[in-house]
């Protein structure tokens, strides 16, 4: 089946709202496994990141490295279900991994919820609250950076739409070795696949915890059916630990 596409954060703030928002941008936020998703046949989110699409095959999920292959800022994720700590890659992604920093200290991601969890896939989160209400970002889109990262366990990577440099605010957390999400070989440099900025050092036990909770059934302001967990799971705080 391929990777799947991935939803728009701008509609999704629409069909929240009951209103006609405006969209920042016409692309879909793309799920942590899944790829850009067909606005005409899936809900959008209203950040306009896409989000990844699960691969037909998702490998078998295996151990996150003991350490990232870069050195680099590192950021905390507090969470109602313990801490993570992300190592950021400012060499392979720099726009990408400095625009997280800037919502980090903006505070975008305190009190942001994760709405997203496929098992063996993905876990996202970054502009819908526990109430599934948009959180606009301040910052705009950034320039699609996948020429030199692998979607890795661990890895974090930036949603977007299924234009190239859509993405904003909404991130993923690879569950196991995405290799659909990648960019596609032989395509042009930074036109395929999703950018990842960082990768799990700490708290990755955290994060199977997660993507592991019961998961509520299929609600009206959800644009990922069955996805959402049935008790909220939050991140009460994000803050730069190391600069």
């Amino acid at each position: 089946m391929g990777v799947k596409r991935i939803l728009a954060m701008a509609v999704l703030a629409a069909a929240l709202s009951g209103g006609a928002m405006a969209q920042e941008t016409t692309q879909p936020p793309i799920d942590p496994a899944a790829a850009p998703v067909d606005p005409a046949t899936v809900t959008t989110l209203p950040d306009g990141a896409a989000q990844p699409v699960e691969p037909a095959t998702i490998n078998d999920p295996a151990p996150a490295p003991a350490a990232p292959q870069w050195v680099g800022p590192e950021v905390k994720l507090e969470t109602s279900m313990g801490d993570i700590v992300i190592v950021l890659d400012m060499e392979g992604a720099p726009k990408t991994a400095k625009q997280f920093l800037t919502l980090v200290k903006g505070k975008h991601y305190n009190g942001a919820a994760v709405y997203r969890i496929e098992p063996g896939f993905v876990i996202q989160f970054g502009d819908l609250d526990a109430k599934l209400d948009y959180r606009k970002p301040k910052t705009g889109n950034v320039p699609l950076e996948t020429e030199n990262n692998r979607h890795t366990r661990g890895a974090i990577a930036l949603a977007r739409a299924e234009e190239p440099g859509s993405g904003q605010s909404t991130v993923y957390i690879d569950l196991s070795e995405n290799t659909g999400l990648g960019a596609t070989p032989g395509a042009p440099p930074n036109t395929t696949g999703y950018a990842v900025f960082g990768h799990v050092v700490q708290g990755m036990d955290i994060v199977d915890a997660i993507a592991a909770v019961e998961l509520a059934p299929p609600g009206e302001k959800h644009p990922f059916p069955g996805k959402l967990p049935k008790v909220a799971v939050v991140i009460k705080k994000a803050t730069v630990v190391k600069e």
